[in-house]
């Protein structure tokens, strides 16, 4: 409601009222610059905010996706935890029994040694045995070649010596016999009239 006119001093008011209606007109262009501003601010605001609620409806979604996806990577952890755990499990039962089977193998390994060991003794013991045995058999019976050798050469330097005394005896005899055969001879080859220097 515009302001009420008031009598008296009209001119002097008159040219007041102007400059006020003029003030008031630039206020007015004013206050409705600074509203198409604020209303261009709120506006670019309101865009704002519309990008921001989209891009928060956009990373909402992206968000229950990386929940999703999430959720569907622990379960698969999970069922592959348990997957290798069951392995684990099954290789450390195997491991396990193999090493069982290979500390039996070892002592049952042990245990042929230790009998080898035993035998390879018992046998080195009785080799030694059969080399010492066998050496002295074979001193003793050198020992008995050397006497043999020594009482063999005394029968047969006994045998020789009583063989040369019998050829001894026995050329005596003959010596004689042959000189008795060669008178006789004489004898008769004269009766017959012959000499044995001509024969």
């Amino acid at each position: 409601m515009p302001p009420k006119k008031k009598k008296g001093k009209g001119k002097k008011k008159g040219k007041k009222g102007k400059k006020d209606e003029a003030k008031e007109e630039d206020k007015f262009k004013k206050t409705v610059r600074e509203i198409e501003i604020l209303k261009d601010h709120l506006a670019h605001r309101n865009e704002i905010a519309r990008r921001s609620q989209a891009a928060a409806a956009d990373a909402t979604q992206k968000l229950r996706e990386a929940e999703s996806q999430m959720s569907e990577q622990k379960l698969v952890q999970k069922d592959v935890s348990a997957d290798l755990t069951r392995q684990y499990k099954t290789m450390q039962t195997e491991m396990g029994i193999r090493l069982h089977q290979l500390e039996a193998e070892v002592s049952h390994l042990q245990q042929q040694l230790t009998h080898v060991r035993q035998d390879l003794k018992k046998t080195v013991e009785e080799k030694e045995k059969m080399e010492k045995e066998k050496n002295e058999r074979i001193r003793d019976l050198e020992t008995r070649i050397d006497g043999m050798e020594g009482a063999y050469e005394r029968v047969l330097t006994e045998a020789l010596d009583s063989l040369l005394d019998r050829i001894e005896v026995a050329k005596v005899k003959w010596e004689k016999e042959s000189i008795n055969i060669q008178e006789n001879t004489k004898k008769t080859l004269l009766e017959f009239g012959l000499n044995h220097l001509d024969i």
